[in-house]
């Protein structure tokens, strides 16, 4: 996986309904949360959004302030459901 993100390195994006990623719903704040490309990894961090930022568990959905996902991660921007390898096919079309 690490390869593939490698041109992406140090890079972030901007996920909300006026973002780089945009999320349409009326739970979704402007500049939701920002999606970082790091050693390798991705990062998720919630930018303050009214109605929160969550990942689904075993134990259900999980609000978090920021934490390393995978692309398969299933996550909620308030209400909206999606992945990161969503979030993901968005900034790779960005890029290309």
């Amino acid at each position: 996986m690490a390869n593939g993100l490698s041109p992406l390195e140090g890079r972030s994006f901007i996920v909300g309904r006026a973002g780089h990623v945009l999320v349409r719903g009326t739970t979704v704040s402007n500049q939701h949360a920002e999606i970082k490309f790091e050693k390798g990894r991705i990062l998720l961090r919630d930018l303050n959004s009214t109605n929160g930022l969550f990942m689904v568990t075993d134990q259900g959905r999980k609000r978090f302030r920021q934490s390393y996902v995978t692309p398969n991660q299933v996550i909620y921007l308030g209400t909206e459901k999606t992945s990161v390898q969503d979030l993901l096919d968005i900034i790779y079309s960005l890029t290309l």
